[in-house]
């Protein structure tokens, strides 16, 4: 081979028939309440991937040996109900077609058209979510589908959820929270997999970056101090081995690279996506 294309994500060489992980990117960012910029985040994550091995030394695994298909990014054009729709039926096509969708965003809302294609499919499923805020709102300045409405629609589709690392929301949604979904603000222990694992449900995992501390993250565009380190976020990450069969896709949402230091946000983000990727194959 002679020519190489980087406008893909490093290894993202196999054709869709072929694949096992389809990956797209949802450059979509109308509804941020605080610093927009997340459309240029898919292109960033596969840009930084680059710089990334292919090999995991923890998991003894290599992205060389998995076959990983790129699609790059849905069509941005029309209203947002439009992008719902297109999001959520190539995310559906994709599944339909016994693939893993990782998507890359974008702000957060684009998770919802995903996981309302994963209720189609797969019916009963557990949403996990890794995330500095609750976005349990109802609404966020009249819109239902805002970035901090996501999984409070999402909740719409399945009751089970479990989220991770929220630090931020209203008093109204952390009482939701409370009353409704596994909401904690700690990263999941061995016991929380545990929990999930007997319920013997599809999975899918959906990773907000801001999950992680500002220092680690910076490239955000609703930042929330307090958080946790890359590699704590990562080694939480590999507990999921335990529900590999389970899990049926995920997304790595919200990197603005405007606002990034020296990239190290998007290459969190490609690093995030290269770990979970070989932790469910």
């Amino acid at each position: 081979m002679y020519f190489e294309d980087f406008s893909k994500y490093i290894c993202a060489y196999s054709d869709f028939e072929d694949a096992d992980f389809v990956m797209f990117g949802i450059p979509y960012d109308a509804t941020t309440s605080y610093k927009p910029g997340t459309r240029f985040g898919p292109d960033e994550i596969r840009k930084a991937s680059w710089g990334l091995e292919t090999f995991s030394p923890v998991l003894k695994k290599d992205l060389i040996d998995v076959n990983v298909c790129d699609l790059y990014n849905i069509i941005i054009e029309g209203t947002q109900m439009d992008i719902i729709e297109r999001s959520y039926n190539a995310s559906k096509n994709i599944m339909e077609k016994g693939k893993i969708p990782i998507m890359m965003g974008g702000e957060h809302s684009i998770t919802y058209p995903v996981v309302k294609a994963v209720k189609d499919v797969y019916n009963d499923f557990v949403l996990i979510q890794f995330d500095a805020h609750c976005d349990l709102r109802e609404e966020y300045l009249g819109n239902e589908y805002s970035h901090a409405s996501v999984i409070r629609r999402c909740f719409d589709l399945t009751k089970d959820i479990y989220q991770f690392g929220i630090r931020s929301g209203d008093k109204e949604e952390w009482e939701f929270g409370w009353e409704n979904t596994n909401i904690s603000m700690d990263l999941p222990t061995k016991e929380d997999i545990k929990e999930i694992k007997s319920l013997d449900k599809p999975v899918y995992i959906t990773i907000d970056i801001d999950v992680l501390d500002p220092a680690y993250a910076p490239g955000t565009g609703t930042p929330e101090p307090c958080g946790f380190s890359t590699k704590e976020l990562i080694n939480s990450l590999y507990l999921f081995k335990e529900l590999k069969d389970n899990i049926i896709g995920f997304d790595v949402v919200e990197i603005s690279p405007h606002y990034d230091i020296g990239n190290i946000t998007s290459i969190a983000a490609a690093k995030i996506i290269r770990e979970l990727m070989l932790t469910i194959k």
